[in-house]
């Protein structure tokens, strides 16, 4: 599978990994997607 991220926000994600973040709240980036343990969360909707 091929996921074209930005590099701006490859930066934030691959420090949520590091850090160990199970979940990642953010906007910009595809709501419900999981990138290895990091869940990303658009806070904004219902």
């Amino acid at each position: 599978m091929s996921w074209s991220i930005r590099y701006y926000d490859s930066l934030i994600i691959s420090a949520a990994l590091h850090a160990g973040a199970a979940v990642l709240y953010s906007e910009d980036l595809q709501h419900g997607r999981k990138i290895e343990n990091l869940e990303i969360r658009n806070p904004f909707l219902p």
